[in-house]
């Protein structure tokens, strides 16, 4: 799965209009930290087959990822969610999907907020 992450910039705007290029980056960096901490909590409750854990879990990771507009990593929390509360065996496969886009959408969102406050440097 080697295509581009699904970010909406419409989201980033929200953030910026919120509280600035400074707030936006600072949602940027919590969806970093709390993300990486949800899935991994989220795999370890799939290694004990805790799937109610899973799907709250996602629950989360859907409502953060919606936050800053990672739509690809929000629309594979809200299937694992799913797959959880319907007892689905192909959670561990998703899981691994979501990491790997959840990575991808990290550095792009990163890339974007940093390359905006390269623009807004003034030059020497």
């Amino acid at each position: 799965m080697n295509q581009p992450c699904q970010i909406d910039p419409a989201a980033l705007d929200r953030l910026r209009r919120l509280g600035g290029d400074e707030f936006a980056a600072r949602m940027i960096d919590l969806f970093g930290s709390f993300g990486a901490q949800k899935i991994g909590e989220a795999r370890r409750a799939l290694e004990v087959a805790n799937r109610a854990e899973v799907a709250k879990l996602m629950h989360s990771m859907k409502s953060s990822a919606g936050n800053v507009g990672a739509v690809e990593v929000q629309d594979l929390a809200a299937r694992l969610e799913q797959l959880a509360l319907q007892s689905q065996d192909s959670l561990a496969t998703v899981l691994q999907e979501l990491e790997l886009s959840f990575a991808r959408t990290k550095l792009e969102l990163e890339s974007r907020i940093q390359a905006r406050g390269a623009q807004k440097s003034p030059t020497p």
